[in-house]
């Protein structure tokens, strides 16, 4: 989903000449490539704009420099000058790489960084500009704005040192080069607006543009000697490429939300299937049940009255939903096979590994190889090879009998061979089964029957998105024992529900994380737990009906209306008896996009979403729409590659197999064969066993797994060679100690001619894809693998993906699929217009303004016709999502005339989270963090508008502390006070040795602890509730299946140092802040809090502040000391006498703001606004953060914000001042002006 540069052109004049052939640089990370802009030019030194359009690799060196104004008189100071590049923001580096704008004016004691607010795309168009108008920094991606900060002030250097200022394009001098494209930098001497900005974005041109005041230049790549010079030690510029953008306006990248694995888990995706009948049309599917007999044809695994039984049972369960299963036995004659114990989830390299593993406890194991017996000590020598197997003798611990219970001519071995390294032992794995049966899982689903030791295992299956889905070690394993027999039929139901895309219903709750995992469900969702919105959340249980009251797990006491007769839940067979529409619309999505080759019918699957309107003119209207959900372009063909070739016939192929001189973990994890198909690693950046990793088997190895200068390689194979464009790689984990640069130290193209290609060291990052552009020149001959070298043994592969040329000749053959557009009313030529090139656009130009038209496209393959996609009505002439005005009645939230994402308004015209957009056109901007409080989000945001205290409440601070014991590493100090704005709970964060300490509390002490800060405050007071702030929630990185929990304990302490016990509460990231509310005993006198006492005992727990709440203008204790005759007075907080007269209120000063109050007047109760004029704001002083916003509320006699502590004199610290104005730049014309005075004599 490419971002095209003309994405907001209205194109309305049809017949405009085409633009010439865009051009661009490209950067290939090399050191000493960068541009240096030739001093004839006078750069900007007081206000300016950077804009550029580039499309970056993924991988970069950290940090990678796009732009940057350097001094280069000056040997000392490096940071002097701006930057707009790509760096991480991770602690450990190698992660979350985003793009940044730093700044330093030559007066500024430290540089001033702000960020995107999420990591770069690779291999994408995207257009940055950045600002500065001397005192405000501003960053955008796509036109929104994403970042600002009021930090820097004043002009960026001095005119004296103007020559000294160099700018570099591409890079710097420290070889910190960027790779990938860069078209149409411009450069201008004014901090252009955002709607300027936006303007830039559209403009669409190559040759000479007209001049403008306060542009500097334009970079064209028509004159590029006369603007840039190389650096001095690089030997030429930077390659210059004729490239292409998208011509669609439609932004076609549908994703999953961040619990799901596929675009069937997109939203608008299922919805689709959700409403729409045709998209559940009836469909038949292909199942093969694999039955081993002995080799006479006696003895099978299972009956054929189990089969047929089972048989009529799938079907009376899944044909009320439109899907029919068509039933294939293979009976496989194989006594070897047929007498041996297939094992369901035993990994038999633990088989004798002197632990008791419960999976593999079965006789035919020796009961684990004796690991779960005790063995009696036996004379062993006098029995060993005495050609008699002593099954006294048959365990790990002697060695099986010596061997001799694994000789066929001395003993069954079907029933005594327990050694798993024997090649006659009794029982195989079911992967063994399956590679010895190689069975083909593109054409059906495949059955087979595996023992388990656990009766409770009855199946296992694969799902759609595991890379074994289609291939010969997927399909579905089932319990021999439970098949076909009455009261156990829905078992297999179950398995195929989860082969289909299904989970369980219960996954919410039972199977997360953790309480702070964020696909915890908490109410029924498309986007949490099983991703099924209406399937109440639910914990694992057996009973039919809701489950009864019991433990509080993650905050649920009770469940209600849940699934339990669900066949995805873990009922039995007479409660479960259905799916709900939403798994109905999940598992067809699942056979239109992954498993059509199960299907007889050879239907093309559909267009999941509605075509959108992109474009319009009196006399026309421009649609694009989506590509088929499975996203197919050519004909599927038996034996052929169509069905990897892509727009443009390239040929897009994942490694096919691959190999590794080094040594594999016997379990199979980390081996090479994880490095096949795509990718799936589901947390980049942390250990996975579904990667590559060359320490597999090695756990202490001296010397290095790994030495240099080699070190160890993946070799990686691809069905189809091809002259390739590009290559993909996904390294997920790296040693923290490790340089990328070493960790991947060499990749080599293995060519079909025998020749070898080195690519060098690469960069990378762990969570987004290596992508290497391939030089034409050098690699113009066929491909056939990879080879790639890393220094790191604990490096971890977990995919590559190779792309062709263009016009691949493995796609030459293949007949592209065609697009039908039907209208009602219909064409003047027919009902429908057919598109026959992949273009997915059309143009009516058969419509008048007022008339009511309806669209669906639809796929045509061959001779058979999709689905036609979810319709789309348009009435010629009224609005729709992209027209750049916010239609309510439509849904719109925004509309920034465009259809696309990531720019704040979605192209479904919805704002995006912590987006806000204003105006028609919007303009978006991210608002979380960029120093305005605004009214909407007062009490979500910590970092623009500070802690949120409720109305009629007061919140007090820490102000000392002191900790059960002392440590460097952990000062008790940082808590004092208000919690860091920019810091947010964590999860799952296995050490704090980056830098946590600088901002939060945690029990840094070794085993056994117990953490216990007590919080001091200044102000005793009667407590209403005790607020604790979290950074870490003490959530383990591993799975907790207990959900158990971290807690801490709080006590109150009182003027009497007398404690009072509040109890344990448990701590999740998702209830952050932590609030324990206090209940006071009313038969008891009140107390006044001084202290807090929290205690906590896990080493992943951190705090970073602890309030102490109180009721504002009330206390208990004062009131109830009132006498006779007096009364409490709130404004005062002490007894007067009732005759004394109403406290009244100050007088309210504040220039270019409007104040109102309420029907009282000044008097106390009063409420006031504060309302800024238009174009002016209000600073709002917090602690050392200031705080912008418009409008302020208060309430006499202190007017405070909310009931909050402060005075007005402690909150407003200006007058409303203007938006475009700096407090401190008058501060500075305000000293300028009296050093003048002074100068002069006056």
């Amino acid at each position: 989903s490419a971002w095209s540069r003309g994405a907001r052109r209205r194109r309305k004049r049809e017949t405009a000449p085409p633009p010439p052939s865009p051009r661009a640089f490209y950067f290939r990370g090399r050191p000493g490539e960068a541009l240096k802009l030739k001093a004839e030019l006078d750069l900007p030194r007081a206000h300016f704009t950077v804009g550029a359009w580039l499309r970056p690799e993924g991988g970069q060196r950290a940090p990678a420099v796009l732009a940057g104004l350097y001094d280069k008189c000056s040997y000392t100071v490096l940071d002097r000058g701006w930057v707009l590049g790509i760096n991480n923001m991770s602690d450990h580096g190698k992660r979350d790489p985003r793009y940044f704008f730093s700044l330093k004016t030559d007066r500024a004691r430290k540089v001033t960084t702000i960020t995107d607010h999420r990591s770069y795309l690779p291999n994408q168009w995207v257009h940055l500009a950045i600002t500065y108008d001397g005192h405000l920094m501003k960053l955008y991606v796509n036109g929104a704005q994403v970042a600002t900060s009021g930090e820097q002030v004043g002009s960026i250097f001095s005119s004296l040192t103007s020559k000294c200022k160099v700018l570099l394009l591409g890079g710097n001098a420290l070889n910190q080069n960027y790779r990938g494209y860069i078209e149409h930098f411009s450069l201008w001497r004014t901090a252009r607006s955002q709607r300027e900005i936006l303007t830039d974005m559209a403009l669409v041109t190559h040759g000479e543009d007209a001049p403008l005041p306060q542009l500097v230049f334009q970079e064209t790549l028509l004159n590029v000697k006369s603007i840039w010079s190389p650096m001095k030690d690089s030997p030429s510029l930077p390659q210059i490429e004729s490239i292409s953008h998208p011509d669609y306006l439609l932004d076609a990248g549908l994703e999953p939300p961040p619990c799901g694995q596929t675009v069937c888990d997109n939203v608008e995706v299922i919805t689709s299937y959700n409403n729409l009948p045709n998209f559940r049309r009836k469909k038949v599917v292909r199942y093969r049940v694999v039955n081993i007999y002995d080799d006479y044809h006696r003895n099978p695994t299972i009956s054929q009255k189990q089969i047929e039984f089972q048989h009529r049972q799938l079907n009376d369960a899944f044909s009320p939903y439109n899907i029919t299963w068509e039933l294939e036995v293979l009976e496989v004659k194989n006594s070897t096979l047929r007498h041996r114990l297939i094992l369901a989830n035993c990994d038999i390299n633990k088989i004798g590994d002197e632990n008791c593993d419960p999976e593999c406890n079965h006789t035919l194991t020796g009961y684990d190889g004796g690991d779960c017996r005790h063995v009696r000590h036996v004379s062993f020598n006098r029995k060993k090879h005495n050609g008699v197997c002593d099954m006294d003798c048959n365990y790990e611990k002697y060695y099986f009998d010596g061997g001799d219970c694994c000789n066929p001519e001395i003993t069954d071995v079907t029933r005594t061979c327990f050694d798993p390294h024997s090649p006659h032992r009794a029982y195989l794995d079911v992967k063994e089964l399956k590679n010895l049966l190689n069975l083909n899982g593109s054409t059906h689903l495949n059955i087979f029957f595996a023992n388990s030791s656990e009766e409770e295992l009855a199946g296992m299956a694969t799902f759609p998105w595991d890379k074994e889905a289609l291939v010969h070690l997927g399909g579905i394993v089932l319990n021999p024992s439970f098949y076909g027999i009455p009261g156990h039929t829905h078992t297999m139901i179950h398995e195929i529900g989860h082969s289909l895309g299904l989970y369980h219903v219960f996954k919410g709750i039972s199977e997360i994380f953790s309480c702070s995992d964020p696909c915890m469900e908490t109410e029924p969702s498309f986007e949490t737990g099983d991703l099924c919105h209406d399937t109440n959340p639910t914990p694992t249980h057996k009973v039919c009906g809701d489950p009864a009251p019991g433990n509080d797990m993650c905050g649920f006491r009770s469940f209600q209306n849940t699934p339990f007769n669900n066949f995805m839940s873990y009922a039995d067979d007479d409660c479960t008896n259905s799916f709900t529409p939403n798994q109905v619309a999940r598992m067809h999505c699942y056979l239109d996009l992954v498993y059509q080759g199960w299907q007889p019918e050879k239907k093309p699957a559909p267009i999941a979403l509605m075509p959108q309107t992109v474009d319009w003119t009196s006399s026309s209207i421009t649609l694009e729409w989506f590509p088929p959900i499975d996203r197919h372009y050519f004909e599927r063909e038996v034996g052929s590659a169509c069905d990897l070739c892509v727009e443009g016939q390239v040929l897009v192929q994942y490694a096919f197999s691959a190999s590794s001189p080094m040594p594999c973990d016997p379990s199979g994890h980390w081996s090479p064969r994880e490095a096949e198909g795509h990718p799936d690693v589901e947390q980049p950046c942390k250990p996975d066993v579904r990667t590559w990793s060359p320490n597999s088997a090695v756990k202490q190895i001296v010397p290095p797994a790994c030495p240099e200068p080699q070190g160890c390689y993946l070799e990686l194979e691809f069905q189809y060679p091809v002259i390739p464009e590009s290559l993909t790689i996904w390294v997920t984990y790296v040693s923290p100690d490790w340089d990328s640069k070493e960790a991947v130290n060499n990749i080599k193209l293995l060519m079909v001619s025998g020749r070898n290609v080195s690519l060098g060291p690469q960069n990378f990052f762990c969570d987004i894809p290596l992508t290497i552009r391939l030089d034409h020149t050098k690699v113009n001959e066929e491909v056939y693998g990879i080879q790639i070298y890393t220094l790191d043994e604990h490096l971890e592969i977990d995919a590559a993906m190779i792309s062709s040329v263009p016009q691949s000749k493995w796609c030459a053959h293949c007949r592209a699929i065609h697009y039908k557009v039907t209208r009602d009313p219909p064409f003047q030529k027919g009902s429908s217009a057919f598109i026959s090139d992949l273009s997915r656009k059309f143009v009516d130009t058969e419509i008048r303004a007022g008339n009511q038209y309806t669209y669906w496209v639809s796929v045509l393959s061959g001779t058979e016709e999709s689905e036609a996609s979810p319709p789309l009505t348009y009435v010629h002439g009224s609005g729709y999502c992209g027209d750049g005005i916010i239609q309510r009645d439509l849904g719109e939230e925004c509309d920034d005339m465009n259809k696309v994402n990531g720019d704040g308004c979605s192209l479904f015209c919805k704002q995006e989270l912590s987006f806000k957009c204003i105006d028609e056109p919007s303009r978006c901007y991210f608002h979380d963090g960029d120093g305005v409080c605004e009214e909407f989000e007062q009490t979500t945001s910590i970092m623009d508008c500070g802690v949120y205290t409720p109305k009629g409440f007061l919140d007090q601070w820490a102000s000392n502390v002191s900790v059960s014991h002392q440590d460097e590493r952990c000062p008790g100090l940082v808590v004092i006070g208000q919690p860091a704005a920019n810091q947010i709970c964590r999860t799952k964060v296995p050490d704090f040795s980056g830098g946590i300490s600088q901002y939060a509390w945690y029990p840094c002490t070794a085993m056994p602890f117990s953490g216990s800060p007590m919080l001091h405050f200044s102000q005793p007071m009667v407590a209403a509730a005790v607020i604790i702030h979290l950074v870490t929630d003490g959530t383990w990185a591993q799975m907790d299946l207990d959900q158990k929990e971290e807690a801490i304990s709080v006590q109150l302490i009182d003027t009497k140092n007398q404690s009072h016990d509040l109890g344990t509460h448990s701590l999740s990231c998702r209830k952050n802040p932590l609030i324990v509310p206090v209940i006071h005993d009313l038969s008891q006198h009140f107390y006044h809090t001084q202290a807090i006492l929290v205690t906590f005992s896990s080493p992943y727990v951190a705090i970073s502040g602890v309030a102490l709440r109180s009721f504002h203008n009330f206390d208990p204790i004062t009131v109830s000391n009132c006498q006779s005759g007096q009364t409490y007075n709130p404004a005062e907080q002490s007894c007067v006498h009732n005759s004394c007269e109403s406290a009244g209120c100050q007088e309210l000063e504040i220039e270019n703001a409007e104040l109102s109050f309420t029907a009282k007047g000044r008097n106390h109760g009063a409420h006031c606004n504060v309302t800024c004029k238009t174009g002016y704001i209000l600073q709002i002083q917090r602690d050392d953060d200031p705080a912008r916003r418009q409008v302020f509320h208060g309430d006499c006699p202190s007017w405070g914000r909310g009931g909050g502590e402060e005075t007005l004199e402690q909150i407003l610290t200006e007058d409303c001042f203007p938006i475009t104005a700096d407090v401190y730049q008058w501060v500075l014309i305000i000293i300028l002006i009296l050093i003048t005075r002074v100068t002069l004599g006056l």
